[in-house]
């Protein structure tokens, strides 16, 4: 295994393995309770991965450094330190799934003999870059404009009848009708004649009317 650190055209490469290495990956999940269900799991998105993992920067050339050519500790401490400062570089170790974009979350560091190698712990949070779509909207030339054509058309609101059946609940009815099961307080409050004082409970064959 290779462990490398590469921002421009800094490259770091690690004289001395870790014994093992953490990595963490997490999803943005959410917990809810529904009476007539009981606790279900609402999906949500990935978080970033997070990995961290210790070792030391040795003094001399030990017989288990991966190469001889390595840094002296208190460089390697100031160039992990730049790095970190200047935000986003990319992590790889080789043998192992990790390979991406991230930053230095925390370098903690400190000698606790005297060989003067360098003991120290890392810590890095994945870094994913925000794409932003843009469309450009095409303008249309008319040669005439009438009276008409300045008046603001009002906005259209759809509303949709739907029959509950077995297994369904507002959140989501609002899930599959509106894109959005936060939406289910809003269908609640659009049909609480039907549906009574308990959001919770809804029965086959009762008739929603939903306004999208």
């Amino acid at each position: 295994m290779e462990i490398w650190l590469k921002q421009g055209k800094t490259n770091f490469r690690f004289a001395v393995l870790p014994s093992e290495y953490e990595l963490t990956s997490e999803s943005d999940n959410t917990q809810v309770v529904i009476n007539s269900l009981g606790e279900i799991n609402l999906l949500g998105k990935r978080k970033l991965k997070n990995i961290s993992f210790s070792s030391f920067f040795p003094k001399q050339k030990y017989s288990f450094c991966e190469y001889t050519t390595f840094p002296t500790p208190k460089e390697s401490v100031k160039l992990i330190e730049k790095m970190k400062n200047n935000g986003v570089l990319r992590l790889t170790m080789t043998g192992a799934p990790v390979n991406m974009d991230c930053t230095i979350e925390n370098f903690t560091w400190g000698e606790n003999d005297g060989s003067k190698d360098i003991n120290f712990t890392l810590e890095f949070k994945e870094y994913r870059k925000v794409k932003v779509k843009t469309t450009k909207k095409k303008e249309k030339v008319t040669k005439k404009v009438t009276p008409a054509a300045t008046q603001r058309a009002a906005k259209e609101v759809k509303s949709t009848t739907y029959t509950v059946v077995k297994g369904d609940n507002l959140s989501k009815i609002a899930k599959n009708l509106t894109g959005s099961s936060a939406n289910w307080q809003a269908i609640y409050n659009q049909n609480k004649g039907v549906i009574g004082g308990n959001p919770n409970l809804i029965y086959p064959g009762q008739q929603l009317v939903i306004n999208v």
